[in-house]
């Protein structure tokens, strides 16, 4: 399916959400795939909806084309932009690339400026709470594999390490990213926040097959990663006892 069809397909999807009783559409279009565009890219549509409560994702298959329709409240579209959570960086990497169909386009680009001028000290002291639920956990799986000599495990665990290390730096450089999976990451070598060594590590990771080698370079990885958040004065807070946890 090309460019045109796509388009359309995804501007009658737009037409037809914004034609349901009780939806008021603020701004809705279709997510640019990646390029080159081929037949087999899934077709990713977007809207932004004035309502209190944000709709739930819909998936499906048109004209054996796959179909997912993200859709989100302005007003807790306003709260991932002023106060942001682990939301930002997917939300806004997809407003970066959305392609409006209907509706008013101009809040896109508005949106874009709102979250790019929010304060640095402001954006890492709201992300600060999130963090731990990023890159520690699956970290731990990788080692649990490891431990039990689960190759294969270690071997599926290392590129979800490398995406969480992706979406956190993301964060903590207040960047959304404009490319996808790998392209995304490769993105993330010129950020002015990484730990050391991250394209040179990044790349090993991806490349690494045997268990030992994935360890060492997950294990190297993730202590620079550390360093990093300790020198952006994000340090994860570790606690000896379960009275001090916050809850």
């Amino acid at each position: 399916m090309d460019r045109t069809a796509r388009q359309q397909l995804a501007r009658e999807l737009c037409q037809r959400l914004a034609a349901q009783p009780g939806t008021v559409v603020v701004v809705a279009g279709m997510i640019e795939p990646p390029a080159p565009l081929t037949d087999f890219d899934p077709l990713e549509v977007l809207a932004v909806v004035e309502s209190t409560v944000t709709r739930p994702l819909h998936s499906f298959i048109v004209q054996n084309l796959p179909v997912t329709i993200h859709t989100i409240a302005a007003a807790e579209l306003a709260t991932v932009v002023y106060a942001p959570d682990l939301r930002w960086a997917q939300w806004l990497g997809w407003l970066a690339t959305l392609q409006p169909l209907i509706g008013d386009g101009h809040k896109v680009s508005e949106w874009l400026a709102q979250a790019g001028a929010l304060a640095e000290i402001d954006f890492h002291r709201s992300i600060w709470p999130h963090l731990p639920q990023l890159v520690f956990g699956v970290y731990g799986e990788l080692r649990a594999a490891a431990a039990r000599r689960h190759e294969r495990e270690a071997v599926l665990l290392a590129p979800a390490l490398l995406a969480e290390l992706h979406t956190a730096l993301c964060l903590i450089n207040r960047r959304w990213p404009t490319q996808r999976r790998f392209a995304g990451i490769m993105e993330s070598f010129s950020f002015p926040l990484q730990p050391r060594d991250w394209p040179q590590l990044a790349e090993e990771l991806l490349n690494a097959h045997q268990l030992d080698e994935i360890v060492r370079v997950a294990g190297t990885l993730v202590a620079n990663y550390w360093q990093l958040l300790v020198r952006c004065s994000l340090t994860i807070e570790s606690h000896q006892t379960t009275a001090t946890a916050p809850l």
